[in-house]
């Protein structure tokens, strides 16, 4: 099992995961893409999280106890494709219905670590040397 790779993102090295840049309203480098087929499934905040700062985020990119400092934020409509960073807090909400629901997110090629088993790999594109594969749950 020496394939098998334990990760903490923040504590043992630096993580990234498409990162982000925004040059102008027509220009976006690295980040993610996002969007739904149901209206209000997802949210998003304009703000990011520096981090860099200890302790800010948890050991999978989690901010809860920001959430008091962040507002509402944004629910997205359906249909509604969106451009982040690997800062930019966001997360799913639950259906106001049960009903067929698709969803994407796109994360473009900065990322330091690949999760083999959270993640769907495409089979044109090898994942590169320089990332480190994460095998088994992120969540244990």
């Amino acid at each position: 099992f020496s394939d098998i790779v334990k990760f903490s993102p923040g504590y043992e090295e630096e993580c990234s995961w498409g990162m982000g840049f925004y040059q102008k309203p027509t220009e976006y480098e690295g980040g993610i893409f996002m969007a739904s087929s149901v209206t209000d499934t997802s949210r998003v905040w304009d703000a990011l999280v520096n981090n860099w700062v200890a302790s800010i985020v948890d050991k999978h990119g989690g901010c809860e106890h920001l959430r008091c400092l962040l507002g509402e934020g944004t629910k997205l409509h359906a249909g509604e494709l969106i451009w982040m960073t690997d800062c930019t807090p966001h997360e799913a909400l639950p259906q106001a219905k049960s009903g067929f629901r698709q969803f994407f997110r796109v994360v473009t090629p900065y990322i330091s670590h690949w999760y083999a088993d959270h993640s769907t790999k495409n089979p044109k594109v090898e994942v590169p040397d320089d990332v480190t594969i994460v095998y088994g749950s992120k969540f244990k």
